[in-house]
Formats: structure tokens, sequence, C-alpha cells
């Protein structure tokens, strides 16, 4: 994903549509949630009635990748 804002759903959608699952990796941690790219796929996937089993992965943090 190149650009996230606005976030292409329908293009999301589209690729993922015959996975099992999805593993979204963020490099941000918000406190008592899941990352922003997690929740945007995740929405993408139940806007277009699709489901996958998913997980969200933190890394980068601080620059080091």
């Amino acid at each position: 994903i190149r650009s996230f804002s606005p976030f292409p759903y329908n293009e999301v959608a589209e690729k993922l549509k015959n996975v099992k699952a999805v593993a979204a990796l963020d490099r941000s941690m918000p406190m008592g949630t899941t990352g922003a790219l997690y929740n945007e796929v995740a929405g993408a996937l139940a806007a277009n009635g699709q489901s996958a089993i998913m997980t969200n992965y933190i890394y980068g943090l601080g620059g080091s990748d």
C-alpha cells in the first residue's frame, strides 16, 4: 500500500478475496487497540462481505527495522 489516505478499500478487498489469512504490519503502536493498517484492512474486507483470519504485528519502532 503506497497511499494510506484515501485508503484503497475496494482494491484491497479485490486483492484479498481468495485468502484465508491476513497479517497486517504496522509501524505504530496505539495504546489499547490494533494498528491503523489492520483496522483499515479489516474494514475493507467487512465492507465487501469478506472474512479472513487476521493478525496484527507491530515492527520498526524507534527506527530499528
